[in-house]
């Protein structure tokens, strides 16, 4: 029979939890510990015979706790590692502790049991130590194809699970450490790619086969009793430093929402809701509002929706701490109505879910807590506006040159920019939120892999949301199909396309909508054939452009231009507060466009100088009409007057502070004192705002459906600063921001 090694008593104080322990030895360890960690996911990523896996780094591994406590999670794509302690704890509740055996190794790709959908599939391990159970390791990565009627395995049109890849709940798919074949034939029989997805399955078996060795290793050196403790002491450390963090942050709720667009089934929309609160030094995030679960594909499960939750408080709250989900599943309490699009029941249809509910989960979960960072002056420069949100997605499916038949993911999406922060702009071209280790393939891997030719790659002008520091640009890139056998099957899997997906912060404008459009019957051959190459989609003409829903299913014949615009980051900030000679700069990069720069921006260039009496008297004339031009929140709603006197107590936002007057707490504008209302009152009621069209912040937002959704900004009414600004179905009313809640101090009824 199994021992398991139990769960420490979690009510004795963190910092006496191990005290015992030398601390040199305690470091010693945990680092080793990591290490260990990001080897075996490197390792498992070395060996995969999937592009998307060892080129995109789609990929990531975890350690935990005997009994289910998440320890470390790798710096890949997060959601896949801050998910794995849930399986964990799933399977020991379900599975006989007595038929948990060492050289075992568990398998699944349901993701109502952890997975985040189909192809993402999960192995994981039990530790042991003479006898005895003392942790786990796991290893997820993507297989390209896992069966189902599209290739892929992102099933568009799927009304249900059933419709879709076939889902393994934990099967026993190694004993005594090799895999067995009659099990392994199952999950083989249904691929596309039966090589590949063989490989990736002993790539993860081989990284776990090392952990177990390593892990011997350091119990060898240390002993049982040290590793237990330095387990314990690591996530109790966590646990303690989050906690202290959040303490010196004030009490209050953060609001924010975002839109997820067409289920790939109906066309429907979807709406995630998140607020995230904070009393002490607990939190809570709730989704009361999202949508229901919808017909088509791009519902998640309450497993991927907790890991995006915890993903984003690990990044936003662990950045020099380990990432021990296990610390803060004990500080965050989760709230999500079952049969809702990012808590669907079975069942739902999910091949989408990874980048579809589950980023956008992300994505509103991190504008939440970015305004709640903003609000202490110790944290604030952790806070960043949306950092390329929604999803640029492209699959590809065709028979190679040699005949062989290949899918893949165009991994170009990869390029997102990043989001801005409090003190600079988002970093341009800089990857995408939830990995720290997503990676662009080379051109040259792309066409080795798949029959595309690659014609260009570009950081995209106007693609970042402007602000006072504006968000990192993202790429463009151009593709045809190249000595491909017969036509190429083209399956878009993107969001943020009719709307743009993410939400600035703080008066920032949100990052410009993806795109992808064909070039039908191009001239693309005579084009490369006269010798020039084109450095975007504009230089190639053709018989007609069909911009693509954000969910399509096409075929592309040869001489078929794909152009596609991926996911740029949002900006933070009043945009007419930027620094004119930043905005020079950006134009002369071609970051952003003269014509944004004197519209959005209000700076006058000559000769790519900036005028700078040209550029005030622009700014002084665009705030004058923001507030010729805006309407209070509220019908009726009387401009409060002004708050001259208080002590400052803490930042709200860019240009919102609280202060402490002989009257009580007050919200007031930075910039003019405005008074915005009581401390526990959502000062956003006390703005004026006005609604422009998508375009407007971008001529990028085209193709959006601008007769649906529209920008709402949100100014001072005292100077007209911008200090929100939301994109949002036009029938909606507006939206919540935030309030603290009310003390004995406050000084209000």
């Amino acid at each position: 029979m199994t021992s398991i090694v139990p769960a420490s008593d979690t009510g004795q104080e963190p910092a006496t939890l191990g005290a015992d322990l030398d601390p040199v030895t305690f470091e010693v360890i945990r680092h080793r510990l990591w290490a260990i960690n990001d080897d075996q996911a490197r390792m498992a990523a070395r060996l995969s015979g999937s592009p998307v896996v060892y080129e995109g780094y789609d990929f990531n591994a975890a350690l935990v706790t005997a009994d289910g406590r998440g320890l470390y999670t790798g710096v890949y794509i997060m959601h896949h590692g801050s998910a794995m302690d849930d399986f964990i704890r799933r399977l020991l509740a379900d599975w006989p502790a007595d038929d948990i055996h060492e050289g075992d190794m568990f398998f699944t790709n349901d993701p109502w049991w952890g997975a985040l959908h189909a192809n993402d599939g999960i192995l994981a391990m039990p530790l042991f130590h003479s006898g005895t159970l003392v942790g786990w390791s796991g290893v997820v990565m993507h297989d390209d194809d896992v069966g189902g009627p599209v290739p892929s395995s992102l099933h568009m049109g799927a009304v249900d699970r059933f419709q879709e890849a076939p889902l393994l709940p934990p099967i026993r798919i190694v004993e005594n450490w090799e895999v067995k074949r009659d099990v392994e034939r199952v999950k083989l029989r249904n691929t596309r790619l039966p090589e590949t997805v063989a490989l990736n399955m002993r790539a993860r078996v081989a990284a776990l086969r090392t952990t177990q060795q390593r892990i011997t290793e350091i119990i060898d050196q240390y002993g049982l009793d040290a590793f237990l403790k330095v387990q314990d002491g690591l996530i109790d450390y966590v646990e303690r430093i989050v906690r202290e963090r959040l303490r010196g942050i004030p009490d209050g709720s953060w609001y924010a929402q975002g839109y997820l667009d067409d289920d790939g089934t109906t066309g429907t929309d979807s709406v995630i809701c998140c607020e995230v609160s904070k009393r002490g030094d607990s939190l809570t995030v709730d989704f009361a509002g999202t949508s229901p679960q919808v017909a088509g594909p791009v519902n998640c499960a309450r497993p991927a929706m907790e890991g995006a939750v915890v993903g984003v408080l690990m990044l936003a709250l662990c950045f020099d701490l380990p990432w021990a989900t296990g610390a803060i599943r004990r500080i965050v309490d989760i709230r999500a109505q079952e049969g809702t699009v990012n808590n669907a029941t079975s069942p739902a249809a999910v091949s989408m879910a990874s980048f579809q509910a589950t980023l956008h989960t992300q994505d509103v979960m991190a504008s939440a807590v970015s305004k709640m960072l903003l609000t202490s002056v110790e944290f604030a420069s952790e806070a960043q506006a949306t950092w390329a949100p929604g999803h640029p997605g492209a699959q590809i499916a065709a028979l190679g040159r040699h005949g062989e038949f290949a899918v893949g993911t165009i991994t170009d999406t990869f390029t997102g920019g990043g989001g801005a922060r409090t003190f600079a702009d988002g970093i341009d071209t800089g990857g995408i939120y939830h990995s720290m280790g997503s990676r662009l393939a080379n051109a040259e891997t792309v066409e080795n892999r798949a029959p595309f030719l690659q014609l260009y790659r570009k950081e995209m002008c106007d693609s970042a949301g402007a602000g006072r520091y504006r968000g990192g640009v993202c790429a463009a890139f151009g593709s045809v199909p190249h000595k491909a056998q017969g036509p190429v099957t083209l399956l878009t899997v993107s969001s943020g396309v009719r709307m743009p997906a993410g939400q600035g912060l703080a008066g920032g404008a949100p990052n410009a909508a993806v795109s992808t459009t064909i070039v039908r019957g191009s001239d693309i051959w005579s084009v490369l054939r006269s010798g020039h190459v084109p450095t975007e989609g504009e230089e190639v003409d053709g018989e007609t452009v069909e911009g693509l829903p954000p969910k399509k299913l096409t075929t592309l014949a040869a001489d078929d231009v794909v152009n596609s615009v991926t996911n740029g980051g949002s900006g933070y900030g009043d945009p007419l507060r930027r620094e004119p000679s930043a905005v020079a700069d950006d134009v002369r990069l071609g970051y952003v466009s003269p014509g944004a720069a004197h519209d959005i921006y209000g700076v006058v260039l000559d000769d790519g100088q900036v005028d700078t009496d040209a550029t005030a008297a622009r700014r002084a004339a665009l705030r004058a009409d923001r507030l010729a031009h805006a309407r209070p929140v509220r019908p009726g709603q009387q401009t409060l007057g002004r708050v001259d006197t208080g002590d400052g107590l803490h930042p709200v936002a860019d240009a919102v502070e609280a202060v402490q007057t002989h009257d009580g707490r007050r919200i007031r504008c930075s910039q003019c004192h405005q008074d915005l209302g009581g401390y526990h009152e959502d000062y956003k009621y006390q703005l004026v705002y006005r609604e422009i069209p998508l375009t407007d912040l971008t001529q990028l937002n085209r193709l959006c459906r601008g007769e649906e959704y529209v920008v709402r900004e949100f100014f001072c009414p005292g100077c007209g600063t911008r200090m929100v600004t939301d994109v949002q179905h036009r029938d909606e009313l507006v939206h919540a921001e935030s309030r603290f809640f009310a003390t004995d101090t406050d000084g209000e009824a």
